[in-house]
């Protein structure tokens, strides 16, 4: 059996920067603005469904969560990533590693469940307004949010610990800002074939039936807004079709692709969006377009406005 080389003393070093320093300050300067908006965006918005109870519905909790699973994207990725901007490099212990991949992956794959679940939502509340809250019940919504988080880290679980048991002979030097499975696995000296094949299958069942539950979901949605004429309604179905179709895009390009179709460049590019970018367009797609969320914000920020602009 091989050894694996998950130990205390290795470290991986993350090297997926430009070379020219110039270059770094500037993709710095950029992304510390867009990371510290998305903390600040995903951290308010939490907060201020949790306090203002007019946004105690099952619509806002599910935002609320979807928002933690931004937050949890945003700080396990991007402060790793701003430090090897500064750096040139950032090195990470094996369970380090081990752990960023984890949390990657658990809040990527639960988000893909949460945006099933919102959908849903909106249908029972578009579709089926009269049975509005007999169809989603509290129970329901805890449930769905709990099966969304038990998803995802169920899929990380499995990437991480089957990633992190294979021995890496040629050496510990991840051409990537972060600790992504496909590079990971690409630096593995062992057949990967079972890692690969899991990786289609799971990540590919959690994203082939959430996005049909979703486009299933907004296509009723949008045919009882044609029928009835609903011109906001259809225009928030579709900022919303459009965040999710920029999210699941980007995930099936990452990681529903023949093995040796990864190319560090593309898929670092790619990745940008998917950790850093799409986490912060989130508030502003699912929320900031919200009369409830900009009266929530207005009450509490100007004193009992009732809306801001």
């Amino acid at each position: 059996m091989a050894e694996s080389n998950w130990t205390a003393g290795t470290d991986f070093l993350l090297m997926g920067f430009p070379s020219r320093r110039d270059l770094r300050l500037l993709f710095f300067s950029l992304m510390l603005p867009v990371f510290l908006l998305g903390l600040a965006g995903n951290l308010g918005l939490v907060v201020l469904i949790r306090v203002e109870r007019s946004l105690h519905t099952p619509m806002y909790y599910f935002l609320s969560h979807l928002a933690l699973l931004d937050l949890c994207s945003c700080c396990t990725v991007a402060p790793v990533m701003l430090h090897g901007l500064l750096a040139s490099q950032a090195t990470l212990a094996g369970p380090a590693c081990a752990l960023q991949m984890f949390f990657f992956a658990t809040a990527a794959d639960a988000e893909c469940c949460l945006l099933a679940a919102m959908a849903y939502d909106r249908y029972a509340a578009v579709c089926r307004p009269l049975h509005y809250q007999a169809t989603m019940p509290p129970r329901l919504c805890r449930g769905l949010v709990l099966g969304s988080y038990a998803v995802g880290a169920t899929s990380g679980a499995v990437h991480s610990s089957l990633a992190f048991r294979l021995p890496f002979c040629r050496g510990h030097a991840l051409d990537h800002f972060f600790c992504d499975i496909p590079p990971v696995l690409a630096l593995a000296c062992a057949d990967t074939s079972l890692n690969q094949a899991l990786l289609l299958a799971i990540c590919g069942a959690i994203q082939s039936v959430t996005l049909m539950a979703i486009l299933a979901s907004y296509g009723l949605i949008l045919g009882a807004v044609g029928r009835a004429g609903s011109h906001r309604a259809a225009s928030t179905c579709s900022s919303h079709l459009a965040a999710v179709a920029v999210l699941y895009g980007t995930l099936i390009f990452m990681y529903l692709r023949p093995e040796g179709s990864y190319t560090p460049q593309a898929d670092k590019m790619t990745a940008v969006f998917y950790t850093v970018i799409i986490p912060t367009l989130n508030p502003v797609i699912y929320s900031l377009r919200n009369a409830d969320v900009k009266g929530a914000l207005g009450r509490r920020l100007l004193g009992g406005m009732p809306h801001l602009g």
